[in-house]
């Protein structure tokens, strides 16, 4: 370096001077330049070094600022992944919880439809046994009781959601009635209920039970 080469420079003058084989001579003055000029470049020499142990550090600490950002980084990607496979599992826990909401649901229906359908075919039996009752004489008492139970039943029915089938004069619908006769008749349209012959029952607006339905046939059926 030029501090460097003028320290040797500046060596080898002294060591010249110094030897008796080779002496020159300077003034006071010069010599007071000289090593005025050594001092400084001591003082160089030393501010440089001290210059180049803190570049070196700042170099070290940028290294380790470098480093802790790309841990850094690494961390927030990695929590970043962490949170979106939360938000997955989350999500599809409430997936899970809401269709395994509505599986049940779907199995208590099912359970109630068939003990509704149970009752309904002793709610009929009573009917029918009613309707004995009706033709036999001093059986007032025992058809009052009857009657009783009945009522209670179609209150019980009717707070289940269960109602009856108004079929009569309707289409025959096969998603709702069974067709158990069917009749000759060029008064009614084709496929009209003409009669009710087993009573059919909703469930909150879903078939339960189908309507047992006498439907009408045309006589003729005339081609163009």
């Amino acid at each position: 370096m030029v501090f460097e080469d003028f320290y040797d420079e500046f060596s080898n003058a002294r060591r010249s001077l110094e030897d008796p084989y080779s002496k020159i001579t300077i003034s006071k003055n010069q010599y007071r330049q000289l090593r005025e000029i050594a001092e400084k470049y001591g003082t160089l020499v030393k501010k440089f070094k001290d210059i180049e142990a803190k570049k070196s550090e700042l170099h070290r600490q940028l290294e380790e600022m470098r480093d802790d950002g790309r841990k850094l980084k690494d961390l927030e990607e990695k929590t970043e992944k962490y949170l979106n496979s939360l938000v997955r599992v989350q999500a599809d826990f409430e997936n899970y919880k809401k269709s395994n909401h509505r599986e049940n649901e779907r199995y208590k229906m099912r359970i109630k439809e068939e003990i509704l359908k149970k009752l309904i075919k002793h709610y009929e039996d009573l009917q029918r046994a009613l309707k004995i009752l009706e033709t036999l004489e001093n059986s007032e008492q025992v058809k009052k009781g009857f009657e009783m139970i009945m009522k209670n039943f179609e209150k019980f029915l009717e707070v289940e959601g269960v109602r009856e089938m108004k079929c009569e004069g309707q289409k025959f619908d096969p998603y709702k009635h069974e067709a158990l006769m069917v009749e000759a008749n060029d008064n009614l349209p084709e496929n009209t209920i003409i009669e009710e012959l087993d009573k059919g029952y909703y469930f909150n607006n879903a078939i339960l039970k189908p309507a047992g339905v006498k439907v009408s046939k045309l006589k003729f059926n005339i081609k163009n």
